[in-house]
C-alpha cells in the first residue's frame, strides 16, 4: 500500500507507531496450498498424526497406519474378494468406519458415471479419490499410486453419507497420510533405475506394476504412447530377460 512522503515528517512517536500497525497487518495467514494436480486445497498446516501403530503383513502384503486417540483397528481378511488389511473406526462415531485393504487379485472400477481426483496426502502420497453419489448416499474408493500393490481404502460396507463423509474427510486424510505399504520391498523408481540400465531403446516413459504375490515389478518402457518393450525385475535387483513389443502390431 502507498503512502505519501510527508508522512517522513510525522514525529517519532507517530512513526512508531505506524511501524507497529504495518508489523501487525502482515500477520495474515498464508493462502493454502494447492496439491500439485491443481485439484484441492491441502491445510496449512497438516497437523500431524500420533497414535498407536497398527500394522498388518502376510506374505509380500505389508502395512502400517498410525491410529490415533479416539480410534480403534483390527486385522481383517476377506478370502472371497482376495482382501486384506486393517479396518479403523472411530470410538464414539460408528458411521466413521473406513477399509485400507490389499487386493490381491488386482483393483479396478467401472469409470461411468465416477468422479476421480488426484491428492496428495500429508505424508506425500499420491491417491487418485473415486466417488460416486446417488441421492445422498456416497460410493467412496481411495487408491495409493506408485505403491508395491493395489492399496485401498473404502467405507466398511461400501456406501456412505455423503454428509457424513464430508465432516469427517480430513480427519481420515491425516490417518492415511501416515501410511506405509512394502516396507521391505523395492520401490517402483528403485525398479525403473534397475530396468534403465537394460533397456537401449526408445522410450518416452516408464512405469512399474507390482505383483504382490511373487514380490516382483513388472516395468514397461512407452514410445508415443505404445509400450516398447518390458522386463521384469527381481527383489534382489536382478533382471528377467527383456522382452521387446511389436508396436506396430498394436496400431
Amino acid at each position: 500500500m502507498k503512502r505519501s512522503i510527508s508522512l517522513i515528517v510525522l514525529a517519532a512517536a507517530c512513526v512508531l507507531a505506524l511501524a507497529a500497525v504495518i508489523t501487525l497487518s502482515g500477520c495474515t495467514a498464508a493462502p493454502s496450498d494447492s496439491d500439485p494436480a491443481g485439484h484441492i486445497d491441502t491445510p496449512d498446516p497438516t497437523p500431524a498424526v500420533t497414535g498407536e501403530t497398527a500394522e498388518y503383513t502376510s506374505g509380500y502384503v505389508d502395512m502400517a497406519l498410525t491410529i490415533p486417540e479416539g480410534w480403534q483397528w483390527e486385522s481383517v481378511q476377506d478370502k472371497s474378494m482376495s482382501t486384506e488389511g486393517i479396518r479403523f473406526w472411530k470410538t464414539d462415531d460408528k458411521a466413521l468406519d473406513f477399509k485400507l485393504l490389499c487386493w490381491r487379485n488386482g483393483y479396478g472400477i467401472c469409470g461411468t458415471g465416477v468422479t476421480s481426483e488426484e491428492l496428495t496426502l500429508s505424508g506425500g502420497q499420491m491417491v487418485w479419490q473415486h466417488t460416486e453419489t446417488e441421492n445422498d448416499g456416497l460410493w467412496l474408493g481411495l487408491c495409493f499410486e506408485n505403491v508395491p500393490g493395489d492399496y485401498v481404502c473404502q467405507p466398511t460396507g461400501g456406501i456412505m453419507d455423503k454428509a457424513t463423509w464430508d465432516s469427517c474427510r480430513d480427519e481420515v486424510l491425516a490417518i492415511l497420510g501416515t501410511a506405509q505399504f512394502g516396507r521391505n520391498a523395492m520401490t517402483e523408481q528403485e525398479a525403473i533405475d534397475v530396468a534403465k540400465t537394460q533397456y537401449d531403446g526408445p522410450y518416452d516413459e516408464t512405469y512399474g506394476r507390482y505383483d504382490i504375490k511373487t514380490d516382483v515389478w513388472s516395468v514397461t518402457f512407452v514410445e508415443g504412447q505404445r509400450p516398447t518393450a518390458s522386463i521384469d525385475i527381481k527383489p534382489d535387483g536382478t533382471a528377467g530377460p527383456l522382452a521387446l513389443i511389436d508396436s506396430a502390431a498394436k496400431k
